[in-house]
């Protein structure tokens, strides 16, 4: 390599400190990436035992967009955001202000028409109410309504389930959004963007890093998600990626590939950016959700910050210790479907959903952890018993491989497991 070359992929790699030797086997991993076209801007964080083990940032925000990804830079991660999403209605149901097994009428009165009266909390965080298709295309035909959060609200609690409550397991892409937001704000009799703010924000002292709906001011961290008509074809669920892989819990639909060629270019733009999402409009930083799970993975407690502190008004004296009141094991159980909550969810589902989370196991079964993924690459999830956090943000949306082959990547030189969704055969 010649010394501009060196010098080029100095500058690709973010220059923050290296927080440990896989880090630095992982950054040279990622040039080693970069010759292949694959990635444009890349975050990758983790923590083990409590500690940062990786902060890294590469590439570029955008296209054309040639400033470089910083630590704070920001990703619309898409389904991550519906794991963040859940966080809060656990952490209302921690507080005692909802039961996961109550009627979301009772919450929501305007909610139990249509057939809905029977509908659960517990039935929408397992993607089991019946409404995967609701709103259905409104991306498409209706952008102002699709952005419009309160309206959508009102139209959510007007449609009727496809399925019987608890019956059918189907991935609910964009009425997740709705329908745990309808229920955070009128459990709560607060705006969704509040509570994020109590439950998760403050306490994980994420200020700045982690949002469902950007605010103004930080359009300069954005990056601009981008993808290629060749990656585009991969969302056909007709391809043959997808038929060697049946058992993926992110199998594209047959009207997957319509709504992304319109969610795409749609999410690039300021408006939507803005808008309130909570299935698929999380901008996050990977700090900021390594940060999330690394307290998820320990039962709510939020790990000492062994990273630059982030700018906040809060003072480290003003910063809860911890999410949740209840032990890790109880809290753990929830969002598995576990123990006391195994009748909340329906067991051996298709997509492998616990309570708002997917469940993540070694190719026998036994479970790892939990987390979630995003449309486009995006992931982030724990390993409990390991006490071991990661989150990889990108912008250069493919259906996953390159996360999985980071994920591989660092599990196997921290000798930890694989989640199955991610432990391919090797080609070799």
């Amino acid at each position: 390599m010649n010394n501009e070359a060196a010098a080029s992929d100095t500058r690709w790699v973010y220059d923050s400190p290296v927080n440990s030797d896989v880090e630095a086997k992982l950054r040279s991993f990622l040039l080693e990436l970069k010759n292949t076209n694959r990635i444009l801007g890349i975050q990758v964080c983790a923590y083990k035992d409590g500690k940062v083990i990786i902060d890294t940032a590469a590439g570029v925000l955008g296209k054309d967009d040639p400033r470089p990804v910083q630590p704070d830079s920001l990703f619309n991660c898409f389904s991550v955001t519906k794991a963040v999403t859940a966080g809060m209605i656990h952490w209302l149901a921690d507080k005692g202000t909802l039961k996961l097994d109550e009627n979301v009428a009772n919450i929501w009165p305007e909610f139990g028409t249509n057939g809905k009266d029977q509908i659960k909390v517990n039935h929408v965080l397992n993607h089991t109410a019946g409404l995967h298709n609701a709103l259905a295309g409104i991306c498409e035909h209706d952008q102002t309504l699709y952005l419009d959060f309160d309206e959508c609200l009102k139209r959510i609690a007007m449609v009727a389930p496809e399925t019987e409550p608890g019956r059918v397991q189907l991935y609910h892409y964009l009425s997740y959004g709705w329908l745990c937001g309808g229920i955070i704000e009128h459990a709560s009799g607060k705006k969704l963007q509040d509570i994020l703010e109590e439950a998760i924000v403050r306490p994980l002292d994420v200020e700045g890093e982690l949002y469902i709906g950007i605010p103004p001011g930080v359009e300069s961290r954005l990056a601009t998600l981008t993808i290629d008509k060749d990656d585009l074809i991969l969302l056909d669920p007709q391809h043959e990626i997808h038929k060697s892989n049946p058992s993926s819990a992110f199998t594209p639909s047959s009207s997957t590939l319509s709504m992304v060629s319109s969610l795409i270019p749609l999410s690039n733009t300021l408006d939507a950016r803005r808008s309130i999402q909570p299935a698929s409009n999380g901008h996050f930083s990977a700090r900021a959700l390594a940060r999330y799970y690394a307290a998820l993975v320990d039962g709510g407690i939020v790990p000492p910050r062994h990273l630059p502190p982030l700018e906040s008004h809060l003072t480290s004296d003003e910063v809860d210790t911890k999410i949740f009141t209840s032990s890790k094991e109880k809290i753990h159980d929830a969002f598995l479907g576990n123990g006391d909550y195994k009748d909340l969810i329906l067991q051996n589902g298709a997509i492998g959903l616990g309570l708002g989370f997917l469940k993540l196991n070694r190719t026998d079964g036994s479970v790892i952890g939990f987390g979630n993924g995003g449309l486009g690459g995006s992931m982030a999830y724990c390993d409990i018993n390991n006490r071991f956090a990661v989150a990889v943000t990108v912008n250069k949306l493919s259906i996953g491989a390159l996360t999985g082959e980071i994920i591989r990547f660092v599990c196997s030189e921290l000798d930890l497991p694989i989640p199955q969704l991610f432990d391919v055969p090797s080609t070799k």
